[in-house]
């Protein structure tokens, strides 16, 4: 016996090392090919925004061609952008909250097609001049090219999820030459859990995507300061102080993009006349300034050259933020990382200017890198992954830990103020909430008509009370419900009640006429709060349409699809 044991798990155990090397392989091919597109799409952004700029530079400020030009450059993007949502059916944009969701959720699931036209629309959209990001796109982009590997090679090796989390991982480690707050940035922003299993396959995919950006590019690092990085201590206070005002702009620019896209989507304008709207605003405020058009990795470095003064670094946090809601809201691409880059820049040097008034020491390019820190990290959720990114991109360990005050205290008061990120507000604002987890999620997706039970006792109008007891004696149901004759419930009757009361009674004097009851359509999510006040043996499913009975629900099946939800969760966070 003990040999015949000892033969078959030695037998199982090449299955389980072939799995782990066609999970590295697997893992490898998403990771370079992610890479690969990555480092291609960043670059061709980025020519898109060197040659719009150049463009300008010939032009005097606050001239007539000046403004033609860029008012010709918007026009032409968002007619092509119009074009192609229609042409492709494309009802919006996707982004990373479309991500976020996809691993949460089994129903949600990253089109091919919409996700390319999206891409298309990052590039069309920094060329035209609006005020979109590059990296937030990179997420959905590594997404939909894992979703392409597991359409094309059929694979189960991975959850949707890891599948998703490797993509990601990919596209942020190649596009900040950042392997491992790519890594990070997968398990802190979107899948939201940690397992060893996934660990390894998402590394992987970052290491591998990093190899191959830094073998094309070499070091595609943008952001360097030539500055010594002064004793952190001195500048803690003013750090602590900057911090709150980091997160005062943070919770401006969700509420902003928040209130926009409500604005349009309530609006009932067309895409043209929102188009419209966001090419006359964009171009009416760039005329004056223009350095808040695009993805202003120019004006970034600049405001780190400490090439502007305190009344133009206001002006440009504040035209910035009013420029980004206006363009990612009303018809050019998503994208919130780049802008959220450049505020924080800005707002870090208005704060470094204000707190130097106090005789605080201060360094102005250190409290914009902080501010960069800061407002990228609370606005999209990922405030430790933006650290290691500043450490991979700037290679200054000592920078990256004087932006931990700035970092922690702005994302408590955006978390406090404004949610977790604004990708949680954009799917709040489509009723979709993961806050609660994943099974919070899943129950709120579950319908409850997939639980309705046909097994339950029907009574014709009409009967005596007598007629209705023994028809539910008969089916051994101590509740039965009144129908009409094509169906739809009049009210429920209680066994108990049909006793009390003397022979002969037309069931309608017993009827509940106002049972608790639940619409077709409703989810589990929403049973449970109604069946938390409910006593009885189950409760009637109505359709939404018709009004016919469809079933019954009883508390036990609410809690037997919760259990199952649970299990389910707990198997796929392990994975």
């Amino acid at each position: 016996m003990t040999l015949d044991y000892q033969s078959k798990s030695a037998s199982k155990e090449p299955n389980r090392v072939v799995l782990i090397f066609a999970s590295f392989f697997s893992a490898c091919v998403i990771g370079i090919s992610v890479g690969l597109f990555t480092v291609g799409f960043v670059g061709l952004v980025k020519d898109a925004e060197m040659w719009r700029v150049s463009g300008r530079a010939d032009l005097e400020s606050l001239s007539l061609a000046l403004f033609s030009y860029q008012s010709v450059l918007l026009f032409g993007g968002m007619a092509v952008l119009i074009f192609i949502r229609r042409l492709f059916k494309v009802p919006r944009w996707h982004g990373p909250a479309d991500v976020i969701y996809a691993a949460h959720s089994d129903i949600s699931f990253l089109s091919i097609k919409t996700g390319g036209a999206t891409i298309v629309s990052v590039f069309t959209s920094v060329l035209a001049g609006g005020s979109v990001g590059v990296y937030g796109p990179l997420v959905h982009l590594g997404a939909l090219l894992s979703r392409l590997f597991h359409t094309v090679f059929r694979s189960t090796l991975f959850s949707q999820n890891m599948l998703i989390g490797c993509g990601v991982a990919a596209a942020i480690s190649a596009g900040f030459n950042a392997p491992i707050a790519g890594m990070i940035f997968a398990h802190e922003v979107v899948l939201r859990h940690f397992s060893m299993r996934a660990l390894a396959p998402i590394a992987i995919a970052s290491i591998a995507s990093f190899s191959v950006s830094s073998w094309i590019f070499e070091d595609v690092r943008w952001l360097y300061l030539d500055i010594d990085v002064p004793s952190i201590l001195p500048l803690s206070p003013g750090l602590l102080l900057a911090g709150l005002f980091f997160g005062l702009i943070a919770v401006i620019i969700i509420r902003a993009q928040i209130g926009v896209s409500g604005w349009a989507a309530k609006s009932g304008l067309s895409d043209w006349m929102l188009g419209g709207i966001a090419v006359s605003v964009c171009s009416i405020v760039g005329f004056f300034v223009p350095e808040s058009l695009g993805l202003g990795l120019a004006a970034i470095r600049d405001m780190l050259n400490l090439e502007f003064g305190l009344w133009a670094l206001l002006i440009l946090l504040i035209t910035k933020i009013f420029l980004t809601a206006i363009s990612t809201c009303l018809g050019f691409s998503l994208g919130i990382f780049s802008p959220a880059l450049f505020s924080g820049a800005a707002a870090g040097g208005v704060v470094a200017y204000c707190v130097g008034l106090f005789g605080l020491p201060v360094s102005v390019p250190i409290f914009m890198v902080c501010g960069m820190a800061a407002l990228s990290g609370a606005v999209t959720g990922a405030p430790i992954a933006v650290m290691v990114i500043i450490i991979e991109m700037t290679m200054s360990y000592e920078l990256a830990v004087s932006t931990m005050i700035a970092v922690g205290t702005c994302s408590l008061i955006t978390f406090s103020f404004g949610g977790h990120s604004l990708f949680d507000q954009q799917l709040l604002m489509r009723n979709i909430n993961i806050s609660g987890g994943r099974v919070a999620l899943r129950l709120s997706e579950m319908k409850i008509d997939i639980l309705a039970g046909k097994k339950y006792a029907s009574v014709p109008e009409g009967i005596t009370v007598e007629s209705a007891a023994q028809i539910l004696a008969t089916n051994g149901y101590s509740e039965g419900y009144c129908l009409t004759a094509s169906g739809e419930l009049i009210g429920k009757i209680n066994l108990q009640d049909l006793v009390r009361v003397p022979t002969g009674t037309l069931i309608e004097s017993v009827l509940d006429k106002k049972p608790v009851q639940l619409i077709s359509g409703t989810s589990v999510g929403q049973a449970i709060e109604t069946a938390a006040d409910f006593v009885g043996e189950a409760m009637p499913v109505i359709s939404k349409t018709t009004g016919a009975l469809i079933g019954v629900v009883s508390e036990a099946d609410i809690f037997t699809a919760v259990l199952e939800t649970q299990k389910l969760v707990t198997s796929l966070e392990k994975t």
